[in-house]
Formats: C-alpha cells, sequence, structure tokens
C-alpha cells in the first residue's frame, strides 16, 4: 500500500523559467504514479501525506500523487510589483483604528515586505529556503498631475535589513 501525497513542493531549475505548460505536463504525466524527493528539471523537494504535522520528521518513501494531491512549484526568484494608492481618500481617519488610512497604507507595506524578505522552511525538510526577491513600488495619487507612476525604489536583496531601508525611502521620498 502507498500513501497518497496531500501536498507536494517542487524547485524549479534556477537557469530559467519553467511555463505552465511544463508544469501541468509534470503533474498529469505522473498522475496515480508513485513520485518521491529527486532531482531534474523540477526537483521534487518534499511530499506530505495527509495529515502531516509540523513536527514530522523529513521522509524520502514513494507517495501516491492523486487528482487531489496539491502541488507547489518554489522558484529561485520572484518579482512584484506593489501599487500603493496614496490618493486624497487615504487622508481621513479610520473610525476603527483611530489612524490616518494613509497611515495604514505604509503599516501594511512595512508588513508585507518584511513577510516577502523572511526565509521559510519548506514543509516536511530542514531547508531554509530564501529565493531571490525584486520588488517595485509605485505610487498613485490623482492629486499629483504626473504623467506616468511614481517608482519610489526597485529592490533586489531579499534579507531583512531591506524592510528598514525601505521603509525609510518610503517615508523621505
Amino acid at each position: 500500500f502507498v500513501e497518497e501525497a496531500d501536498q507536494v513542493y517542487l524547485l524549479m531549475k534556477a537557469e530559467h523559467q519553467i511555463s505552465r505548460n511544463v508544469r501541468l505536463s509534470w503533474f498529469l504525466s505522473r498522475l496515480q504514479q508513485t513520485i518521491r524527493p529527486s532531482v531534474g528539471e523540477l526537483e521534487v523537494f518534499s511530499i506530505l501525506p495527509k495529515g502531516w504535522q509540523p513536527d514530522s520528521p523529513p521522509t524520502r518513501q514513494p507517495y501516491l500523487l492523486v487528482p487531489s494531491t496539491r502541488v507547489t512549484f518554489l522558484a529561485h526568484r520572484y518579482c512584484f510589483v506593489i501599487e500603493l494608492d496614496l490618493s486624497p481618500s487615504t487622508g481621513i481617519v479610520d473610525d476603527s483604528t483611530g489612524e490616518m488610512i494613509f497611515d495604514e497604507v505604509f503599516h501594511a507595506l512595512s508588513r508585507c515586505l518584511a513577510g516577502l524578505a523572511a526565509p521559510f522552511r519548506v514543509p516536511g525538510t530542514d531547508f531554509l529556503f530564501q529565493p531571490e526577491i525584486f520588488i517595485t513600488i509605485l505610487a498613485y495619487s490623482s492629486i499629483v498631475g504626473l504623467s506616468s507612476h511614481q517608482v519610489f525604489t526597485p529592490l533586489s536583496t531579499p534579507v531583512p535589513s531591506l524592510v528598514k531601508r525601505t521603509w525609510d525611502c518610503v517615508c523621505i521620498c
């Protein structure tokens, strides 16, 4: 008896992007077959059975890939574009928090950047994953009559100090 895989994590090669068609083809060609952690164009990084718990030790046993298996493709590099709404409507006070919505926009941006910059453990492994992150922050304001969006900063350093440096830059600009 081979246990069904509930969640599979695959790591894509760093050298090139792998299309959705290749990812779908990987899934369909292995459907109803046993899979185990392996290296290839798409590295099977981790396989979690149903009922897996975070304190469970990593395993290399085979699992059955079924239609209900959730597959997560991880990349070595991610690009994000964040657009901030700094229109006059953000200048009002939020009745529930007592803060200006404008301030809440920057608090949310700070939390978002901290989350993006933080390394994380791939479930079912001991591997601390920290992909390269590229972020562009745009600002929109209807009262400033510019022909293009204002770019605060293009960023490419996935370290926690990035958040403080970005916050300082956003506040200064």
